[in-house]
């Protein structure tokens, strides 16, 4: 299967699952990280795309949390993770991309996504997930991702210092 049918499967899964409307934040969005950007009606009164400092931050606690997950999984030797905490984790990467450009993730077709431009992401983003997307479950996939997640955090942290420096001004 491509690297894109994976993707587009997850993300059929996530569409399906029903969303729990009740909760912080970080619940609706550990249930499911596409929970604002697939309702058809505010979850709560903010948006991730309109209050990024307070819901990407939230987004890398999470990576933290399936990372902790996964970690015990490839010291057993067994050298394979469950696959949805991967795509998991990719949704959500795509899905900040997003919302630090201030919009809701409006496709979910993954050449789409590829053509995209985004104010903030890690250098080859698109090769890199796309390598990850065709073995998911296996360890030097999973050292990818996360590197990709500590890039896109420092990035962000830039981003948001020299908004607030501008803002300021």
């Amino acid at each position: 299967m491509s690297g894109a049918a994976v993707f587009t499967s997850y993300v059929e899964k996530l569409k399906e699952k029903k969303v729990e409307i009740s909760g912080e934040k970080k619940d609706i969005l550990r249930n499911n990280p596409l929970a604002f950007d697939l309702s058809s009606e505010p979850l709560l009164d903010e948006q991730p795309w309109q209050k990024t400092e307070e819901f990407v931050p939230l987004m890398f606690e999470l990576w933290n949390e399936l990372k902790d997950n996964m970690l015990p999984r490839f010291q057993t030797r067994k050298s394979r993770c469950e696959e949805d905490d991967m795509l998991q984790g990719i949704v959500s990467m795509i899905a900040m991309f997003y919302w630090i450009k201030g919009e809701k993730l409006q496709t979910f077709d993954w050449e789409e996504i590829k053509q995209q431009t985004f104010p903030v992401a890690p250098i080859n983003w698109t090769e890199r997930l796309e390598f990850i997307l065709l073995k998911p479950t296996q360890y030097h996939c999973f050292i990818q991702l996360d590197e990709l997640y500590t890039e896109l955090k420092k990035q962000y942290g830039k981003y948001e210092a020299l908004r607030k420096l501008k803002q300021n001004r």
